[in-house]
């Protein structure tokens, strides 16, 4: 045990550009993702010290792009080993690519049933660039992890100052600090230098897959994008090559196109699992008879990425269409 009268933090790095490197202090596009060790990060920010006790793991160093499944079931596992094993840990912290940050942080609040908080947290500017965002990040990420206000709210993601919920965020930009955004409900909250400015948690917050065991291999679901004749043969060859899953990325309200309700009219096999997203960024994808008798589940406010990540566990854990549905 500690004698420390700080609270305890477990740091978890992934890499991504928070972890980046560059040749010279004014590149922010040409650098490479997930080069510093979780532990340097740690000490380039020494103001740490001053809000928490900081355990470091490296989960992986990469660019967030090329994370894979065993990544992502490492990460789940430790952070429900290490919530388990520790009920005086205070929260998690992890930091991560932006690329793909908000799939990782609704894997998570899909999966972890616990009240502490889990943070997830990132950068648009490689560390050794010119007012690099991630140092500030971090600082505020753990700070947010260790306030009161941060417990029971689920997973969180920490960017630019705003604290966003797992459900909502996603990444809007290819470029500035203020690339994350909360589409349609907003961030939950802020932090700044006079402290962490949350709304009261949700006592209901659902956890549907709490006690799934993450089983290999991981289901393979593939994402189709709504456009103007799509590729004719996609569809079939997806179907024939036995894919588990499929998200449709639909134009509009999540439109599919009659090449495609006709491509899955005309299959003769079983057909997987579907849920039917927009391609808008913003706005529900609601009911529609003609959709539902080809057996598409609307996804609700769920982006495309999102709809897979749900997808994925959906068939991990067995359930049918009608128990798919429930989740939206």
């Amino acid at each position: 045990m500690s004698g420390s009268s700080l609270p305890r933090l477990l740091l978890l790095a992934t890499g991504g550009t928070i972890a980046g490197r560059a040749s010279d202090v004014i590149s922010l596009n040409h650098y490479s993702a997930g080069v510093i060790a979780g532990e340097e990060l740690l000490q380039s920010v020494p103001q740490l010290k001053q809000l928490a006790e900081i355990e470091v793991e490296q989960i992986a160093n990469v660019d967030s792009a090329d994370l894979t499944f065993a990544h992502w079931q490492r990460l789940v596992t430790r952070v429900r080993e290490a919530l388990a094993a520790d009920p005086d840990l205070c929260g998690v912290v992890i930091t991560h690519g932006t690329n793909t940050l908000e799939e990782t942080a609704w894997l998570l609040q899909l999966l972890i049933n616990d009240p502490r908080p889990v943070l997830l947290v990132g950068a648009m500017r490689p560390a050794t660039a010119l007012s690099a965002d991630g140092p500030l990040n971090l600082f505020q990420a753990v700070q947010v992890a260790v306030s009161p206000e941060a417990c029971g709210q689920g997973v969180l993601v920490v960017m630019d100052g705003w604290i966003h919920s797992a459900c909502e965020v996603t990444k809007v930009a290819t470029q500035g600090v203020g690339a994350f955004e909360s589409p349609d409900v907003g961030p939950l909250g802020w932090v700044d230098d006079a402290g962490v400015h949350l709304t009261p948690a949700r006592s209901d917050r659902p956890v549907p897959f709490a006690h799934l065991q993450l089983a290999e291999p991981w289901p393979q679901v593939a994402i189709l994008h709504g456009c103007v004749e799509p590729p004719s043969a996609l569809i079939p060859a997806l179907l024939s090559a036995g894919v588990h899953g499929l998200v449709f990325t639909g134009t509009g309200a999540g439109q599919l196109s009659a090449h495609e309700r006709r491509a899955l009219e005309d299959w003769t096999g079983p057909l997987p699992l579907m849920l039917r997203a927009n391609r808008c960024g913003s706005g529900p994808v609601h009911h529609r008879g003609q959709f539902a008798r080809l057996g598409l589940v609307p996804a609700g406010r769920l982006s495309p990425q999102k709809a897979r990540v749900l997808l994925l566990l959906a068939l991990m854990a067995g359930l049918d269409r009608a128990q798919l549905a429930d989740l939206i």
